[in-house]
């Protein structure tokens, strides 16, 4: 029997970041670096330097995992909320379906495991990957 080559899928996500204000000339436009330009506003003196976006590759599962933050931009690792999931909702679904309906049946919504996880940046509480059980 050959041997068979299995893919690992590693989650990515592209984020754009929202343009930062850098510190105007007395002429009213930006510095001379070549990503910054300006932009018509209420506040003409106001300029906006546009940031690379950040490809946030890792491998997110239910425990914080190392990356770096597209928002902050420092290396940190990840804090994680357990949020009610598609598989929490099934299992309690099929509990009901098998005679469990006393109380048993709300026991997949207590237990970790059976949850959804959201992985936010613990410096800036920027919301980085969702894991998601089903």
């Amino acid at each position: 029997m050959p041997c068979e080559k299995r893919e690992i899928m590693i989650p990515m996500t592209v984020l754009e970041m929202n343009p930062v204000p850098c510190a105007p000339k007395e002429d009213g436009c930006c510095p001379s670096a070549p990503p910054c330009s300006c932009h018509e506003s209420a506040n003409p003196a106001a300029c906006v330097v546009s940031q690379p976006p950040i490809i946030v590759a890792g491998i997110f599962t239910s425990k914080p995992a190392g990356t770096i933050c597209p928002c902050c931009r420092q290396p940190i690792t990840t804090k994680v909320v357990y949020r009610m999931g598609r598989l929490a909702f099934l299992l309690s679904a099929a509990m009901c379906c098998i005679g469990c309906n006393i109380g048993c049946c709300f026991i997949p919504f207590f237990i970790k495991r059976f949850k959804d996880v959201d992985h936010y940046c613990p410096r800036c509480h920027f919301h980085i990957y969702r894991y998601n059980r089903l």
